[in-house]
């Protein structure tokens, strides 16, 4: 009982410290507005975040070094060592970019409090989950704590485009730079805590017609030119009454796989000119047990049925369905912290949403794929905080740390 009550005296003393780094991310900009095939290696989308945060973790005492593939997208990474009475490592990881703001009322970047919630692009999804790990960690330091095991703070680039990045996490882990026996990923939400989330398969259909003048005889006749953005029209029905292939997952109840094409169209090159092609985007979010390959099967042969044999289609981004075992340590741990923080039972579910998680699962690293702050407006409009919601999930986490990791 003792520790709880120091954790929650050293979160409370430098809560204050804590919303203004909040706020100072936020007023940060960090917003991307590459897809996952246009990203840029080079582009400093989140230099100033990633200098904001090492700067801070400086502040509190922590060790802080920046790692990328270039110096104008580094990675932020923080070792806690612990005092070896434990060999296990966990990792609580979040991204630094943010998409871009829509349809605003305020000052995006303003990072203005109101009634109790800090506005501002960013503020939920995910540097609020910035600030709880590093306080979280700080208020283990200051409340006397040393850890068993080591504790690994990892902040990363190019998360938002789809969670595929070779930039951020996928590339500290092939550098050998992240490892870990464990991870939690910060996504905004309280309402579960997320043991897997769903994959994902965005792809670019191309339909080829014949291009021709409107006017001429021959396209009148039928006997040449061909619409290219009728077929797409033909296939985009085909493919929303097309049922998809079912699975089943303790991880995602009441959850399906959805199919959503097109998402974005475009097509023809003039009002008088018939279309010789139209290119279409899709996007799917797939259960565990079904694959990109099978949805781009389904796909095929429903342009077979429709008698359409002109096309291309790409591969944009697949990342695969990835769930986390309920008896897991980790996730006992975090379910562990939320009751004893809030003495409510947390829900135990898949999220839709995909993040970095699968990275972490398919090397055999069990984790969290999202828990964190209340919030609203993610992206959407007027994206916010609740404050105190960040000071207990703060507590939450500093107890899901000491629960795994034990202490001296």
């Amino acid at each position: 009982m003792k520790k709880r009550e120091t954790i929650s005296a050293a979160i409370e003393e430098t809560f204050d410290q804590q919303v203004d780094f909040l706020q100072r991310l936020v007023q940060t900009k960090s917003t991307k507005p590459f897809t996952s095939e246009t990203s840029s290696p080079t582009a400093p989308v989140e230099r100033e975040v990633a200098q904001m945060i090492q700067q801070e973790l400086h502040r509190l005492g922590f060790k802080a070094e920046l790692y990328g593939g270039s110096s104008q997208r580094p990675n932020v990474l923080c070792h806690v060592p612990g005092s070896g009475n434990s060999e296990k490592t966990l990792i609580l990881t979040t991204h630094m970019d943010t998409v871009e703001p829509v349809d605003y009322t305020r000052d995006p970047w303003g990072g203005q409090i109101e009634e109790g919630r800090l506005y501002g692009v960013g503020a939920a999804d995910a540097k609020a989950q910035i600030a709880t790990f590093i306080y979280a960690a700080h208020a283990m330091r200051k409340a006397g704590i040393t850890l068993g095991g080591k504790l690994t703070l990892a902040f990363v680039v190019d998360e938002e485009p789809g969670a595929c990045s070779p930039y951020g996490t996928q590339y500290l882990l092939e550098q050998g730079l992240l490892r870990g026996d464990a991870a939690i990923i910060g996504e905004p939400g309280n309402k579960i805590i997320a043991i897997g989330h769903r994959g994902l398969y965005r792809f670019r259909l191309t339909i080829y017609g014949e291009a021709t003048h409107t006017g001429i005889r021959a396209w009148e006749q039928g006997t040449r030119g061909h619409n290219a953005i009728l077929d797409m029209a033909r296939v985009s029905v085909a493919l929303s009454e097309c049922p998809l292939p079912t699975s089943s997952s303790a991880a995602f109840p009441n959850r399906k796989s959805v199919l959503t094409f097109p998402t974005l169209i475009h097509g023809g090159t003039g009002i008088n000119v018939v279309p010789s092609s139209c290119e279409a985007y899709g996007d799917a979010r797939l259960l565990p047990g079904i694959s990109a390959e099978e949805i781009k099967q389904l796909i095929k042969d429903q342009l077979a049925m429709l008698s359409i044999s002109k096309y291309r289609l790409d591969d944009l981004l697949v990342v695969p369905a990835v769930e986390t075992s309920h008896e897991s340590e980790v996730v006992q741990a975090i379910t562990a912290a939320v009751e004893a923080t809030t003495g409510i039972q947390p829900r135990l579910e898949g999220g839709g949403p995909t993040c970095d998680g699968w990275m972490f699962i398919t090397r055999g690293i069990p984790a969290v794929c999202g828990y964190g702050v209340r919030c609203g407006g993610v992206h959407g409009a007027d994206e916010w905080v609740d404050l105190n919601s960040m000071r207990t999930i703060t507590e939450i986490f500093a107890h899901t740390i000491l629960h795994y990791l034990g202490a001296s």
